[in-house]
């Protein structure tokens, strides 16, 4: 247990630096500076920090006992069928006509989050 708080600590710790970067890319693509090259800078290094953060993820769940990994899994499996399913048919959407404003990519991350967090959560109180 005492390796799992540290694997999570860890994991938050990635988790928080990827966000962050991204935000300050987000933020500083035309506010801080005007350089593809400081950009492609910043896309390489918060790509190595999003690996970073996978590679803690992977090692979080290599201290999950098998009850833990089967919540997991089952949460991953929902938030993957649903975020191609609902993320599709939003962008063929669009395509159709059915709704006038171009998809935002950040409206399916939310989604996503969402899911994941709400079938975690279902899962858990199942298995208890």
């Amino acid at each position: 247990m005492k390796k799992q708080k540290k694997q999570t600590k860890i994991m938050l710790g990635w988790t928080i630096a990827w966000v962050a970067g991204l935000a300050f890319l987000s933020f500083g693509k035309n506010s801080l500076w005007d350089s593809l090259l400081i950009t492609t800078i910043g896309l390489t290094i918060n790509l190595a920090i999003g690996i970073g953060m996978i590679i803690a993820n992977k090692n979080l769940f290599k201290t999950y006992d098998e009850l833990q990994k089967k919540i997991q899994f089952e949460a991953m499996a929902i938030t993957l069928g649903l975020a191609v399913v609902v993320g599709l048919t939003y962008e063929i959407s669009f395509d159709f006509g059915v709704i006038n404003s171009e998809p935002e990519f950040e409206y399916l991350i939310i989604f996503i989050s969402f899911i994941y967090i709400t079938s975690t959560i279902i899962n858990s109180r199942k298995y208890k």
